[in-house]
């Protein structure tokens, strides 16, 4: 009895060990294969939507227009009509550029100090500069005049007297953003966050909004946002709040960046990123504060997610893009704020993000361009000999990007995937 027990142990003990060698077999041999096959054609499908040797970034022109962006002056908006795109530096040249091919159509030299600019409204195009003048200048008179470029790439060397501006306002103090034209009136946002619509003909105040922060002079912050009769605006306080367009009756005050500095300087939540909406919502965040998600009729917060930005944010689908001041691009659930995905930190600073084809793209202020996808995979990086100002606004057409560096090239890249 006790023979045949030891035997049928025996037994039990030799199946478990070809069991387990087979099943050891199965998964190092034909089960790894198959495990290999399997991750081998998803890797093959990922990188068959989009192939890094599909995509290429070219130069197709870049012009020398001006002397660029000089000390701490804000980043100059450039604007495009039609076919031109028109930009200013630092030191007042103003210019019209090509965007077919790049030709410096015609610089005038209007010989002020710029600090923000440039807006276009009415066939006019305006600058504010650092002597608190808005100055605006009428399109059709600045393409008519003498004043064209007499060295073919070094239209900053030309000197001219001052170019008398069509439309002069003394303000209280420096514009810190492009100003915006609504109704006949402009919008004007000046350096000590105070906010005012202004007629320029009656030559008077229609309402005012006064900043209840100290006056840091700070050089270039958010624009106003006009949407749907209502004024929007971001200020240094770490505030948002929705005004009325017609008379500046406040409708909601939020502040989205609690004050936690030592004192009045150190509590500043720098207003630098541009508003944006979306199917009712507003989104902002505020320079080492956090990006808040605002119901847009009543200011109440729906969601946050940590992240400090001075760039704009994209928003595509249920996605929000953005570059975070410590150097990452991000993704952002749209409807719940939360994360998607986050790229590597980079050693540089990077613009703001843009999509073309399905690739999300930034620029660093190097001048290296990456691509990701939507998922987040790293798909592109091509480095550029640019120096960009890490404010750059880029206007993007289908494939095509135009952009002002910092030393003062308009650069046109074409972007095939």
């Amino acid at each position: 009895m006790i023979k045949q027990k030891l035997f049928f142990v025996i037994c039990l003990l030799i199946i478990t060990s070809c069991s387990n060698l087979l099943t050891w077999h199965l998964d190092m041999g034909i089960h790894k294969e198959n495990k290999k096959s399997t991750e081998s054609s998803s890797v093959s499908a990922n990188k068959k939507q989009i192939p890094k040797s599909d995509i290429i970034g070219e130069v197709i022109w870049s012009s020398s227009v001006n002397s660029g962006i000089e000390g701490n002056s804000a980043y100059l908006y450039p604007v495009v009509v039609k076919d031109i795109i028109y930009t200013i530096d630092t030191e007042g040249l103003l210019s019209a550029v090509s965007l077919s091919s790049g030709k410096i159509l015609w610089n005038i030299p209007i010989e002020k100090q710029i600090t923000s600019g440039i807006s276009y409204f009415d066939e006019k195009i305006c600058a504010g500069s650092a002597s608190a003048k808005l100055l605006c200048y009428e399109l059709d008179k600045l393409s008519s005049s003498t004043h064209i470029p007499l060295i073919t790439n070094m239209s900053n060397m030309i000197s001219f007297s001052d170019y008398k501006a069509d439309i002069e306002i003394q303000l209280a103090s420096e514009s810190s953003s492009p100003i915006q034209s609504v109704n006949n009136f402009f919008l004007i946002k000046l350096d000590n966050d105070d906010l005012y619509l202004y007629s320029p003909e009656s030559k008077k105040i229609i309402w005012k909004s006064t900043s209840q922060i100290i006056s840091l002079r700070t050089k270039g912050s958010a624009m106003p946002l006009v949407k749907d009769d209502k004024v929007y605006i971001a200020r240094d306080n770490g505030s948002v709040s929705s005004h009325n367009l017609s008379d500046g009756t406040l409708n909601w005050f939020t502040i989205i960046s609690s004050r936690s500095g030592r004192n009045d300087l150190e509590s500043q939540r720098d207003a630098e990123m541009n508003i944006v909406t979306d199917n009712e919502r507003l989104y902002y965040g505020h320079f080492q504060g956090e990006l808040n998600s605002l119901d847009i009729s009543s200011g109440e917060v729906i969601w946050s997610s940590p992240f400090s930005f001075i760039n704009d944010i994209y928003i595509e689908d249920n996605a929000i893009y953005g570059s975070t001041t410590d150097n990452m691009l991000v993704s952002i659930d749209r409807a719940s704020g939360f994360l998607n995905w986050k790229s590597q930190k980079s050693d540089e600073q990077l613009t703001e993000p843009f999509v073309i084809s399905d690739v999300v793209m930034a620029f660093t202020t190097e001048g290296t361009l990456v691509g990701f996808t939507r998922e987040g995979t790293h798909i592109y990086e091509k480095k550029f000999d640019l120096d960009l100002h890490p404010q750059t606004k880029f206007i993007v057409k289908k494939n095509k990007i135009y952009f002002q560096t910092r030393d003062g090239d308009i650069v046109h890249i074409l972007i095939t995937i």
